[in-house]
């Protein structure tokens, strides 16, 4: 029976790593992009590795994998279609005003410079800018970065040097705190 973290680990490592061409397989399968398939099975890899102490040690461990992955897929498609079609801002880049903050621009911009941006604080109404100002710094700056900036886990990661699973948790923190404390705000207001 596998009882400790570093059990789960070596576990995984041991039966599940090498199934990564299997899963890859199905996910060019599903997205026909090596790219993107690649990125299924490596949110496939994190998502399982999470969950692994909730595996059934003698089932089938690929098809327990292979579902992870599809659910995956069934997530990433529903996000697709609620966030729209991407839009090329190169393309767009020459109808924008001077004012308008463009992807280079925000590249360039640390979440603590983005904060103390006249613009960017001058788009942010009352209650949002108090709270966003008043958020801890280590979750205000996950949070800046991913949906300010369009950040994913691993580029967040990689900028703050700190684990995915932290950027993942931080995020999810940062989110829940604005969204209790607005909804407080409007509570108190009525």
């Amino acid at each position: 029976m596998v009882s400790t973290i570093k059990d789960l680990s070596e576990t995984f490592t041991r039966d599940a790593l090498p199934l990564h061409d299997v899963l890859y397989r199905q996910a060019l399968h599903l997205v026909r992009n090596p790219d993107s398939a690649e990125d299924l099975v490596q949110e496939t890899y994190l998502h399982a590795f999470n969950k692994f102490h909730t595996y059934q040690p003698g089932t089938n461990l690929k098809a327990w994998m292979a579902r992870i992955l599809f659910n995956q897929f069934v997530n990433q498609y529903r996000r697709s279609k609620k966030e729209g079609p991407a839009v090329d801002l190169a393309s767009v880049e020459p109808f924008l005003g001077k004012d308008v903050v463009t992807q280079s621009d925000a590249e360039t911009e640390t979440p603590a410079q983005l904060m103390h941006d006249e613009r960017f604080l001058e788009s942010l109404e009352g209650p949002v800018r108090r709270e966003l100002e008043g958020l801890d710094e280590r979750f205000r700056d996950v949070l800046l970065l991913n949906t300010v900036g369009g950040e994913s886990y691993a580029d967040i990661a990689q900028k703050l040097d700190l684990p995915i699973g932290t950027v993942m948790s931080r995020l999810h923190r940062a989110k829940a705190t604005m969204r209790d404390k607005l909804a407080e705000e409007n509570v108190s207001k009525s």
